[in-house]
C-alpha cells in the first residue's frame, strides 16, 4: 500500500509540474516570441563565421532483409510505415568521418582535421564515398530564419527537457529554397522542404529543429532526407554561442536502403582566415666534423606507386575516423617506374585515413552479405 501511495504522489507531482510548465509557456505570445527568436538567430549567425569546430560523423548503413529493385517513392515511403518481412531494415555496416567545419557567407566549408586550409568546394569533394550533407553546423538556422522565405505557424505549447517550450512549423517552397540535393549526374537541384522547431520562451533560444525534404525526383536516387538537430550554448572564449550539440540525418533510397548520419561537434574555437600551419621535421643529430644539411622537404610522389610501410604509432580502431592522420616509415626504398629511388628505406610517411568502415558481424548482411551502396547521397546549403 505504501508503495502505491508513493507512486500516486509521484504521478500527482509530475502532473502538477507538467501543468505548471505548460502554463509558463502559455503566458508568452507566440508571435512576439517568434520575432525575438528570429532576431536572436540572425544576430548569432554573424558570430558563427568566427568559429570552427571538429565535426565527427558516424554513419550507419541499413539494408532491407532481401534485395529490392528501385520503386516509386510513394511505395517506398508507405513500406517504411508498414514494412513487409523482406523490407525490414538491418544494420549492415558503419563508418566514421572527422572534419573541421567553419561557417562563411557562402555556407559551411570543410577540411580534414588539422589541415592548413579549408576546401571551398562542397563536402563531397573531401568525402568521396557514402552519403553526407552540410548545414548542421549553422547553415540550417541561418537559411530557415533569414535567407529562405519560410512560412511559420505556431503549433502548440509543449514540455521537453523539463521546461515549457513553444513549437512552430514551417514550409519553404522550391522557388524560395537554398536546400540543394545532388543528382546522379553530378548536378544539383533545389528542393522544397518543411519542418518544425521548438524554442524556449524564457531564453529565446532554438532548442530543436527538424527538417524534411519534399519527395525528391528519381534522378537523385533518393525519396527523401530528414534532419533533426538539438542546440545548446557553447562557451567559446568569452562568448556564449548557440551551436548544435547533436544532429541526425536520414537518407531514404529508391530501393529501400537507408543511411543515418549522427553528427557531434567538439573542440570549438575561434577561427582566423589568415592562420597558416607549417610542418617541421625534427633535425637529425649533428655529426662531428660535418656540416648539418637543411631538413628534407616532402617529396612529390607520382600516383599509383606501390610501397611497404610500417606505422610508428598504432591506429586506435575503436575511435579512428576518415580524416585522421597517421605516421609511419618506409620498410624498403620507394622507386619509380624506371627504378629510380625516390625515397630511402626509413623515410617518414605521413597520410590520412580515407575510409574507416566496420561491418556489423551480428547481421547476416555484415557477414559477407550484400554491401551497402556507399557512393550516393549528397545535400548541402
Amino acid at each position: 500500500m505504501a508503495h502505491h501511495r508513493t507512486l500516486r504522489l509521484v504521478y500527482r507531482w509530475l502532473a502538477l509540474a507538467f501543468s505548471a510548465w505548460l502554463a509558463t509557456a502559455a503566458e508568452h505570445d507566440p508571435a512576439e516570441v517568434l520575432k525575438r527568436v528570429t532576431a536572436k538567430v540572425v544576430a548569432a549567425g554573424k558570430l558563427i563565421p568566427n568559429y570552427t569546430c571538429v565535426e565527427t560523423v558516424n554513419r550507419d548503413f541499413f539494408l532491407p532483409a532481401a534485395a529490392s529493385l528501385p520503386r516509386a517513392c510513394p511505395v517506398v515511403l508507405e513500406q517504411r510505415l508498414h514494412p513487409a518481412p523482406n523490407m525490414v531494415l538491418r544494420l549492415a555496416s558503419t563508418d566514421r568521418l572527422r572534419l573541421d567545419v567553419a561557417m562563411v557567407q557562402s555556407g559551411e566549408i570543410f577540411s580534414w582535421v588539422g589541415a592548413s586550409q579549408f576546401d571551398d568546394a562542397d563536402v563531397g569533394h573531401l568525402v568521396r564515398g557514402g552519403p553526407v550533407g552540410s548545414g548542421a553546423f549553422g547553415a540550417f538556422l541561418t537559411v530557415v530564419f533569414q535567407q529562405d522565405q519560410a512560412q511559420f505557424s505556431f503549433e502548440r505549447n509543449t514540455v521537453e527537457y523539463g521546461r515549457g517550450l513553444l513549437e512552430y512549423s514551417f514550409q519553404v517552397r522550391r522557388e524560395d529554397s537554398h536546400y540543394k540535393v545532388k543528382l546522379k549526374d553530378g548536378s544539383w537541384i533545389y528542393t522544397a522542404y518543411g519542418g518544425r522547431f521548438q524554442v524556449d520562451p524564457e531564453t529565446e533560444d532554438v532548442v530543436r529543429l527538424s527538417v524534411e525534404t519534399s519527395e525528391l525526383p528519381s534522378a537523385t536516387n533518393q525519396c527523401m532526407m530528414e534532419t533533426t538537430m538539438d542546440f545548446g550554448l557553447a562557451q567559446i572564449g568569452d562568448t556564449p554561442v548557440l551551436l548544435p550539440t547533436h544532429a541526425r540525418q536520414r537518407f531514404v533510397y529508391l530501393d529501400g536502403e537507408e543511411t543515418e548520419n549522427t553528427t557531434t561537434f567538439a573542440n570549438c574555437r575561434e577561427y582566423r582566415g589568415e592562420s597558416t600551419i607549417t610542418y617541421e621535421e625534427e633535425p637529425a643529430p649533428a655529426i662531428p666534423g660535418k656540416t648539418r644539411s637543411a631538413p628534407a622537404r616532402p617529396s612529390n610522389v607520382p600516383a599509383g606507386l606501390r610501397f611497404t610501410m610500417e606505422l610508428t604509432a598504432p591506429i586506435p580502431t575503436g575511435t579512428a575516423a576518415a580524416g585522421d592522420s597517421f605516421a609511419g616509415r618506409l620498410v624498403s626504398p620507394l622507386r619509380d617506374a624506371k627504378q629510380k629511388v625516390l625515397a630511402r628505406a626509413g623515410s617518414v610517411v605521413a597520410g590520412r585515413l580515407i575510409r574507416v568502415q566496420q561491418p556489423d558481424f551480428t547481421s547476416p548482411l555484415g557477414r559477407g552479405g550484400r554491401p551497402a551502396k556507399t557512393g550516393r547521397g549528397r545535400a548541402c546549403w
